[in-house]
């Protein structure tokens, strides 16, 4: 294949090659950014609580370390560059991975009107280890380096463009064909369930409709992913069949492969409960309200144990009372 203008960017002055990188930086920065605000939401709300947004917080802790490698820029130190390849790969896969089990707990909803919370923990494992090991396979061919503006595998070599595939674009292609097919699958699912329902019934009604709005907000994440992973993909079939690679192309591949966390936050925060929470007055008054909760904490637990403390200080200053 012969080496076009993005292959070049390392070495050579391009106005094009900058921009990419800037591009990349702003936009990870802004996922860094919103990701964290997720976080801190979750957290301050205690909506951890449900299983449901836990798995959001899970995939925003994803985002937010998955921003980290875009917004590094360029690196030139061949270690470091190695290091950022890594990360980037090692992050999207753990991305990949909890969108995977948001879209299987929403399955199951659907179907059986159970969540996978008892799986928790075999969740942890799986989608902070496997993506390790993924990533890690590169190393074995010492594959990380320059790959236009920024770290990751190379493509200098037949062996190189495989791994590529291999490691990523391959499994992701398969990956956004299954969640589209599933997703499509439980829209028709559940619209047909929604017609099938007898008479009336208050508590019947009041369960599905909680069901329904746990399965709506779990929805979305899915389906931002295949529309982001998109552009990316079709820039790299662009790629491999031509080679000029097209710059319109790879600048839409550079904003929305960092974008993740940015839209995801966009989708947490459309709510109608979470527009009103999100207002910094609110934040500020739940602020304040959790200092007030963890003084009052902090007092009722000096004073259970002060009879303890006035204990031990009279055993102190006196040292006949041992023995």
């Amino acid at each position: 294949m012969a080496r076009d203008w993005l292959s070049k960017c390392p070495n050579e002055d391009d106005s094009r090659c900058q921009t990419l990188t800037i591009i990349r930086v702003l936009f990870g920065t802004s996922s860094f950014v919103l990701s964290l605000f997720v976080i801190f939401v979750i957290w301050l709300f205690k909506k951890y609580l449900f299983f449901s947004q836990r798995l959001i917080l899970y995939l925003s802790i994803a985002t937010l370390c998955d921003s980290v490698p875009y917004m590094m820029g360029t690196i030139a130190n061949p270690f470091g560059c190695k290091f950022q390849g890594f990360l980037m790969t090692y992050f999207d896969w753990t991305c990949v991975a909890w969108i995977i089990v948001i879209t299987a707990n929403m399955y199951r909803l659907v179907k059986e009107e159970l969540s996978f919370e008892s799986s928790e923990s075999l969740f942890h494992l799986a989608c902070w280890f496997l993506p390790g090991i993924v990533a890690g396979i590169p190393f074995i061919w010492d594959a990380y380096g320059h790959s236009g503006p920024w770290c990751w595998i190379k493509g200098d070599t037949k062996m190189e463009q495989t791994l590529r595939f291999l490691v990523w674009y391959g499994p992701v292609m398969a990956i956004v064909i299954t969640l589209t097919v599933m997703l499509i699958y439980l829209r028709v699912h559940t619209k047909r369930q929604n017609r099938t329902y007898a008479a009336y019934n208050p508590e019947e009604e009041d369960a599905k409709s909680r069901k329904w709005r746990e399965v709506r907000v779990l929805f979305l994440y899915p389906l931002v992913f295949i529309i982001i992973s998109v552009c990316p993909l079709i820039t790299r079939i662009q790629m491999a069949l031509n080679d000029q690679t097209s710059f319109p192309l790879v600048l839409l591949a550079s904003m929305s492969a960092p974008l993740l966390g940015a839209v995801n936050t966009l989708l947490y925060s459309c709510g109608a409960d979470m527009r009103q929470q999100i207002r910094p007055s609110f934040i500020w008054q739940e602020l304040k309200h959790r200092k007030r909760q963890t003084l009052a904490e902090n007092y009722n637990f000096a004073e259970e144990n002060s009879g303890v403390d006035s204990y031990l200080i009279s055993r102190e200053n006196d040292p006949e009372a041992e023995g």
